[in-house]
Formats: C-alpha cells, sequence, structure tokens
C-alpha cells in the first residue's frame, strides 16, 4: 500500500511538473501590425495581404476592409507579424466604389518615412477581363514593442 501511494505521488508530481512547462509563449518575437491600403488615394478593399519575413519564419497574412484597413494574423493565428523585415505582396482588391485595382506603380511607407518609394509595374502585369497579378516588392518592417502601422499606395 505504501508503495502504490509513493508511486501515485511521483506521477502525479511529473504531471505538476510537465505542465508547468506549457504556459509560457512559444514562438518567435511578434510585432503587433495594422495598416492602410490605397490605389491612387482611394481605398483597396478586400485586398489580401501577406508579409513574408526575410530569414527563417512564418507568414502572417490580411485582407483589406470597406476602409482600406487591416491587420494581420501570423501563420499559427496569433494576431501581428514576425518582428524584422518583410517582403510584402498584395493580390486581387478593388478601389472603393468598385474598379478592379491594377499594379500600374507602387509606393509604400513604414511609420517614420519621409516620402513614398515608387516601384515598377511586375512583369507581365493584369490583362482586361483576367485576373489581377500580385504586387511584389513592397518591404515593411516590424519593430518589437511598437504599434506598427504601415501604408501602402499603389
Amino acid at each position: 500500500m505504501l508503495v502504490m501511494k509513493k508511486t501515485l505521488l511521483a506521477i502525479a508530481m511529473l504531471g505538476i511538473v510537465s505542465l508547468a512547462g506549457c504556459g509560457g509563449e512559444e514562438g518567435p518575437e511578434m510585432g503587433m501590425v495594422t495598416g492602410t491600403i490605397t490605389k491612387g488615394g482611394a481605398p483597396l478593399v478586400g485586398a489580401n495581404l501577406e508579409f513574408y519575413p526575410i530569414g527563417d519564419g512564418g507568414a502572417s497574412y490580411g485582407t483589406s476592409d470597406e476602409e482600406g484597413n487591416f491587420s494581420l494574423r501570423y501563420s499559427t493565428g496569433k494576431p501581428g507579424a514576425m518582428v524584422g523585415d518583410h517582403k510584402v505582396t498584395v493580390i486581387g482588391g478593388t478601389t472603393k466604389g468598385g474598379a478592379p485595382a491594377e499594379s500600374e506603380g507602387l509606393a509604400t511607407l513604414t511609420e517614420g518615412d519621409a516620402a513614398p518609394k515608387p516601384l515598377g509595374r511586375p512583369e507581365g502585369g493584369a490583362k482586361r477581363g483576367g485576373p489581377s497579378k500580385p504586387v511584389e516588392g513592397i518591404t515593411a518592417t516590424v519593430k518589437a514593442g511598437e504599434d506598427n502601422h504601415i501604408v501602402i499606395e499603389l
């Protein structure tokens, strides 16, 4: 009987010790990310944004709303994106009022930047009536401990 009590006590202690390690946050350092995307000054509605970290790590995703605002979620579903530099891809979307977005040019601002940086149209841009091509070549930096608001102007 004494052996059985000691065995049960040992099993209970192992269970408590193993559970103690499960409460902490695991994974990469994250930053909260919100933003606004526009095309020609008009909000870009329904655009899918993908933030891919430069280096190792999972991507973060978001979709713009009726005002062109978006927030990101990491690939695990956790809010935000990994801290560091990212390559950003924008897929689809329409300008408020219904005109499909075309990727003729691109500019991007992150908080603290002085002016947008124009980028060229992706090679083989979208054809009329066909699906829109992704806009690539955008970069963004996510910082730890800050509200990261990223403005993208197409």
